[in-house]
């Protein structure tokens, strides 16, 4: 793509649509303190601390409060954001007073407000008023924005099929520095350093990062730990025989995908062939349930059918999938609990797994969007057993 960036006139479309869904629901405006939902609707991405930004939106148009340290950045014309008011720092610059002042300015101080939250979040020591204190009219707490990221836009697909194409060269980095005696931590800070190489070498100055994590971000852990999914412990050393679960996860123009795979290091045994075929079947039965129309819940049914077959559904931990885009967890979710139909242009990791003490974790993960006809798989390393295993680390 040519641009690695949503477009000023789809963060005024956002705006447009929330106003449109508050005034529809009596409110004459809306305050939004949550980072991602601020960069979701102007673009403006920030570290959050104790010190609050709280973007407000009106009829009159939109305006953000800030800390002085915010104010220049703020002040980008790529940013869809009217105006801008500034107070030195927190506590000492009272920013909820600049909030009310700011409510002024868009003509919604005595009616009534929609928030993400009744005042910032209580951060790194932040204790400041609610909002409700200080306005008059009415406040109410919606959760738009995270209705409003399900779906997405074809520039965010674009990101996120970027960022996919990227993961699919990270885990190739990865599976090459595999090697007996050496500890996934070490691995991992090795592969994000020479992926982040190559995407800043090749996708130069159109590249931003916009949080401070890693632009290529690689995770795995190896041997026993493997049957914790979600365990931390990569400091184990990679012995022969070992299962290996991996995760990597570039980010582009703010979004994220999800590339996940299960290796083994040398020939595996019968036991972990047999597992192996049996996740990477019921990843695709996953799959190939996902469609339009189709109800949350039947993906996960038609997996956990297939995993009673197979003898394995007591070795479940969590669910099928879920949306990802600017964070790694969104809503829907792929579970039988959630509610309602799959809807075309929702993103999925489809990542069926169980956990087998004494041998280990098995699990893929491939990121996919929902078409009119089915999905398109956005990443696509090899999932066969041949390729996934390692015989000369």
């Amino acid at each position: 793509m040519q641009t690695l960036h949503i477009p000023k006139d789809e963060y005024a479309e956002r705006q447009t649509e929330i106003l449109d869904r508050a005034n529809a629901d009596g409110y004459d405006g809306i305050l939004l303190f949550g980072a991602l939902n601020i960069h979701y609707l102007s673009g403006m991405y920030h570290l959050p601390t104790e010190r609050p930004c709280v973007l407000g939106i009106s009829d009159e148009g939109s305006e953000i409060v800030v800390p002085r340290l915010e104010q220049e950045h703020a002040e980008r014309p790529d940013f869809h954001i009217d105006g801008v008011t500034v107070y030195f720092d927190y506590p000492q610059g009272k920013p909820m007073e600049r909030v009310a002042e700011m409510c002024e300015s868009l003509g919604i101080a005595n009616g009534t407000v929609a928030v993400d939250s009744d005042g910032s979040p209580g951060r790194n020591g932040y204790t400041g008023p609610s909002i409700s204190t200080l306005l008059s009219g009415d406040i109410g707490v919606e959760d738009y924005v995270t209705e409003m990221r399900e779906v997405k836009s074809g520039n965010e697909l674009d990101l996120i099929r970027e960022a996919s194409v990227w993961a699919n060269l990270g885990h190739r980095i990865l599976q090459e520095k595999i090697e007996i005696g050496r500890r996934p931590v070490v691995i991992s800070s090795e592969v994000e350093a020479e992926g982040t190489k190559m995407m800043l070498d090749t996708l130069g100055s159109r590249y931003e990062m916009k949080n401070w994590s890693s632009p290529m971000q690689c995770k795995f852990t190896t041997g026993d730990v493997t049957s914790q999914p979600h365990s931390v412990d990569q400091t184990t050393p990679i012995e022969e025989g070992d299962n290996i679960v991996t995760i990597v996860k570039p980010n582009v123009g703010g979004y994220t995908t999800e590339l996940e795979r299960t290796l083994f290091v040398g020939e595996p045994s019968v036991e972990q062939q047999e597992y192996f075929e049996i996740m990477r079947e019921s990843q695709e039965i996953a799959i190939d349930t996902i469609a339009p129309g189709v109800e949350y819940a039947a993906v996960e049914d038609a997996v956990v059918s297939y995993f009673e077959e197979q003898g394995v559904a007591d070795q479940t931990q969590h669910h099928i999938g879920h949306n990802i885009g600017m964070q790694g967890h969104e809503r829907p979710f792929l579970d039988v609990e959630y509610e309602g139909k799959i809807q075309t242009g929702e993103l999925y990791t489809v990542e069926p797994g169980f956990y087998i003490d004494g041998v280990g974790g098995f699990r893929h993960s491939d990121t996919v969007v929902v078409t009119e006809n089915g999905v398109e798989r956005f990443t696509y390393y090899p999932r066969d057993i041949d390729s996934l295993t390692i015989t000369n680390a």
